[in-house]
């Protein structure tokens, strides 16, 4: 990234050994929000701020400023879901880094990439991300994980392989997104599913249940059984906002369900926040 000419001024003060300097230098980066942030995670590249850089990031990556920070984020308006996705985590793992998911997500389009033959449709290149995702690499729907606030963080899903619809959706999401494919999520009520848009007949892909694909019909029998809505409305796409709110509302019931009202409250908040502009 290129640094605003603010913060270009105070990488010269990064290795000022005193600490006046030191508290104006962090209380111009919190000024400067994410992009503060980022200016230093470039920096810990630098082998000369390496050190001071690193050391300014442990200061100032803290939950609370995060939370900060994701209120800004949304209030700017979400479009990025990976983006939207590494913030909220960030909440609760301040330490996470800018590329977190990079890796792993890279890896998984690239290896779809591979198997890819053209010409193929859309709906066989994502048959194709399916038995990436859920055949090779072994991702699961796990009921366990149902009450666990690190189900609905992807750090801790691409590590486990193990998520809830949610964050299953989201992990495909974002690879379909690497490989251009014109993907959409759907938050159906009780399962979470990604669908693709493309004529009448939309298909859904339940990423909780391997990628299994399924038609319009079967999601609708599908929610009758379950005693669910099945209304048209339901089975539309969603926006990113509505899809993060999701996220923070699955959040808001994990916590609750592990005692901890404080982030249960805060991730409620950030709902709020996030209805409010819809």
């Amino acid at each position: 990234m290129k640094p605003t000419k603010q913060l270009a001024v105070l990488e010269r003060l990064l290795d000022d050994p005193s600490p006046v300097v030191r508290e104006a230098v962090i209380n111009e980066i919190k000024a400067a929000g994410n992009e503060g942030l980022l200016w230093l995670e470039v920096l810990t590249k630098n082998k000369n701020l390496a050190s001071h850089a690193k050391s300014l990031l442990s200061n100032l990556r803290t939950s609370e400023l995060a939370a900060q920070h994701f209120i800004e984020h949304i209030k700017s308006g979400i479009q990025d879901l990976e983006e939207s996705c590494l913030l909220f985590e960030r909440v609760i793992h301040p330490n996470l880094a800018d590329k977190a998911y990079d890796e792993e997500l890279d890896h998984l389009a690239e290896r779809t990439r591979q198997l890819i033959t053209e010409p193929v449709t859309v709906q066989d290149k994502c048959r194709l991300l399916c038995r990436v995702i859920f055949g090779e690499e072994g991702y699961r729907g796990a009921q366990e994980s149902f009450s666990k606030p690190d189900s609905s963080f992807l750090s801790t899903v691409i590590k486990s392989h193990r998520g809830i619809p949610i964050s299953l959706c989201l992990i495909f999401l974002l690879v379909a997104q690497r490989l251009g494919l014109p993907v959409q999520p759907v938050g159906l009520p009780g399962r979470f599913m990604v669908g693709i848009f493309k004529n009448n007949n939309p298909i859904y892909i339940d990423c909780y249940e391997g990628g299994t694909f399924r038609t319009r019909s079967e999601i609708q029998l599908m929610l009758l059984n379950n005693h669910l809505p099945a209304d048209d409305a339901f089975l539309k796409p969603i926006s990113a906002e509505q899809t993060i709110a999701r996220c923070c509302r699955n959040l808001v019931s994990q916590f609750e369900a592990n005692g901890d009202d404080k982030n249960s409250r805060l991730f409620l908040s950030f709902v709020n926040i996030i209805e409010s502009r819809t």
